[in-house]
Parts: structure tokens; C-alpha cells; sequence
């Protein structure tokens, strides 16, 4: 093949090659990427070829939604470098969990594609698996869905004995099947386009997107907060109303690492979104409302919420006991 030619075909493969990598809508190169920074940083205790080993097969070889993620999450390459030293015995148990995403690709795609038959507005997206610093499962930036798969991916085999009490009680909830669920809870969050500022719109804009998730799934969605929501409905409801219209979630979202019972709100909102769907006549409209419900307008959040039936007397902020 003469030089120019041979040129031309590289270039061809390669920009065929770039395409295909950037129209994919799963990515998983980050998991590979820092387990071979894992590696070489166990091969030695040098902290400073450490840091270069994170930076050099992890950070700078990094996908745009992990160069999103760190930035949400403020990860840096010396977070990581400190997880990686003190967590051993979690890191070892949790590496065949995130390998096998590449597993579930094909099927996390599927469940993209029933989201797509019940709700046609769906907007693209595109998901990363990554492996962050063990503050999130998941999140989500403009289009971007961004998956923690180091929490993700664990479940009630995995060795969280060198973690909290928070971890340890979401991993003896989850099981393989999860990850499909995670990443379509993830992807509702691209697809809504407000927030709120009260605890109730922002119960309904979580829960919403569990509830979407258990209709995608086809399962019902188990959690440490919906285990023991289910079993504590009524009296959750009254202790909710107190402080729904107020704008402190720490007794009820993202609250963790504070309370035994953590992330209640998100049921709340689930429960809300489930009686909403169960009431309503078509379907369809019903899961289109619940996905652009404005979370920042009190009264159509208001009348979202009454319209549900959840609580027995209309709700409105005026009537609040808080």
C-alpha cells in the first residue's frame, strides 16, 4: 500500500474508531482505568509515585462525566490516594462487582429503551461509570448521568466492615440488580427541568424518580428507606407534615451519615408518585406530569401532591402544623 494511501486508512480508522467511542451511550473506560492505578499504587508505599500513579492512569486518562463527577464531588487525586490506603479489605472485595458492569451494558440499555416507551419525551443521555470517593452512588450534570460504581455496585457480600454505618446499611439493601434501577433514577434527574427549595417538592423530585425506576424495572424497588417506610407509613406522614414546607432536609434527605433511618424523604416522595400514578386513568399522561412537575412552583406541587390522595385532608401551605 503506498504511504499515502496507508496514511488515509489510519486516519479512517481512527476517526471511525473516535466516533464510535463518543456516540456510546454507556461508558465504563473509568473502571478500567483505576484499577490500574490501584494496582501500581499497591506495588509500592512511596506516597509521592502514589500520587503519580492516580494522577497518570486515573485523572489524566479520565472520561468527560468522571471529570464531572470529581468536579460536583470535589474529588481530588489525594481523596483518592487516602481511600485507596486506609479502605483495604473494602477495595478488594468490591473489584469484581465493578467489572462486571461491563456485564450489564446490554441490559442497562434495554431499560433506557422502556424508559423511552413510557415516557416518548425522553431526552438523550449519556451514563459514566466511574469510581469516586464513596459520597455518592450517583448524580447528575445537564445530560451527563454519573454513577459511583464503587457504591453502585455493592451489595450485602461486599466487606463494608471498614465503613460507616450509612454504607454498611445501603449495601445489605441492594443486590445486582440495582445498577440497572440506579442508572434510570439517575436518568429521570436529567430529564426534569426545576427544584425546589421546600422539603416537599424536593421528597417529590427524588422520590419521582424511584418510583419511574420501579415502573421501568418492572420490580418493586427495595431500600433501606422504602423497608422501612412501608412499615412506618402513617407515622412517617405525620411527621412529615411538620416540615414539609420548610426549607431544612436534614431530618429527611441526604442525611446518611446522621441518622440510622436515613433518606426518608425519598420514600415520602415515591409513596406520593405511586398513589399519583395509581389514581390517574392514563398512564402515560400520569408518568409525563410526575416527570415535569415544576418542583419549584409551591401550588402545582401543592395540587400534584392532593390530587395523590397520600395524606387525608388537602395540604396546603397555610394549613401546615409546622
Amino acid at each position: 500500500m503506498k504511504p499515502i494511501l496507508l496514511l488515509l486508512f489510519f486516519v479512517t480508522i481512527f476517526t471511525s474508531s473516535h466516533s464510535q467511542n463518543s456516540n456510546k451511550v454507556v461508558s465504563t473506560i473509568d473502571i478500567d482505568n483505576f484499577w490500574e492505578a490501584f494496582d501500581s499504587i499497591r506495588s509500592t508505599s512511596d506516597t509521592l509515585k502514589q500520587l503519580n500513579f492516580i494522577n497518570q492512569y486515573y485523572i489524566d486518562k479520565e472520561s468527560p462525566g468522571l471529570r464531572s463527577f470529581r468536579k460536583l464531588r470535589g474529588y481530588t487525586p489525594s481523596n483518592y490516594l487516602k481511600l485507596i490506603n486506609i479502605y483495604p479489605k473494602f477495595w478488594n472485595s468490591i473489584r469484581p462487582n465493578t467489572l462486571s458492569v461491563k456485564n450489564k451494558v446490554d441490559q442497562i440499555e434495554k431499560s433506557l429503551e422502556k424508559f423511552k416507551e413510557i415516557y416518548p419525551e425522553m431526552s438523550p443521555v449519556k451514563m459514566y461509570f466511574t469510581i469516586g470517593g464513596l459520597r455518592s452512588g450517583g448524580t447528575t450534570n445537564n445530560n451527563e448521568v454519573l454513577i459511583g460504581s464503587e457504591i453502585a455496585t455493592a451489595d450485602k457480600n461486599t466487606d463494608a466492615s471498614e465503613l460507616g454505618h450509612w454504607l454498611q446499611n445501603v449495601f445489605a439493601n441492594q443486590d445486582p440488580s440495582n445498577l440497572v434501577g440506579l442508572n434510570i433514577h439517575e436518568c429521570v434527574h436529567t430529564q426534569q427541568r426545576s427544584n425546589s427549595n421546600i422539603l416537599l417538592g424536593h421528597s417529590i423530585q427524588e422520590g419521582s424518580c424511584d418510583f419511574i425506576e420501579e415502573l421501568v424495572i418492572e420490580k418493586e424497588l427495595i431500600t433501606s428507606y422504602t423497608i422501612f417506610g412501608r412499615a412506618h407509613v402513617d407515622s412517617l406522614k405525620e411527621a412529615f407534615k411538620q416540615e414539609m414546607f420548610s426549607n431544612n432536609y436534614i431530618n429527611w434527605l441526604y442525611n446518611g451519615n446522621k441518622s440510622k433511618h436515613a433518606d426518608l424523604g425519598y420514600f415520602i416522595g415515591y409513596a406520593i408518585c405511586k398513589d399519583y400514578y395509581n389514581k390517574s386513568t392514563n398512564k402515560r399522561q400520569a408518568v409525563k406530569d410526575i416527570i415535569q412537575l415544576n418542583f419549584s412552583n409551591k401550588k402545582e406541587v401543592n395540587d400534584f401532591v392532593n390530587r395523590s390522595g397520600f395524606f387525608k385532608e388537602p395540604i396546603s401551605e397555610g394549613n401546615s402544623t409546622k
